[in-house]
């Protein structure tokens, strides 16, 4: 039995074992996902898991990671406020 989530498995992420799997529809099949993957497959248009994983990729290319806008923001206040005590 599939123990990790099939598009961490395909794009070669570690997908941590033991956590819990989401049945999705992706395209004729169900695919076993974790809940971010999950998430993201609800929101795509696609016909297989290959596809699903050709448009995480492209997203990921493009937009940057949550990580990177937390610290951009944080940044970002912190520039504002060594502004205001000048």
């Amino acid at each position: 039995m599939r123990q990790c989530c099939e598009l961490c498995e395909a794009l070669g992420a570690d997908s941590a074992r033991g956590h819990k799997l989401i049945g999705v529809a992706v395209g004729p099949r169900d695919a076993l996902l974790c809940a971010d993957h999950a998430l993201f497959a609800l929101d795509s248009d696609v016909a297989s898991v290959s596809e699903l994983r050709e448009l995480f990729e492209f997203v990921a290319s493009v937009e940057p990671s949550p990580d990177e806008v937390a610290v951009s923001r944080s940044s970002r206040a912190g520039a504002r406020a060594s502004r205001s005590v000048l």
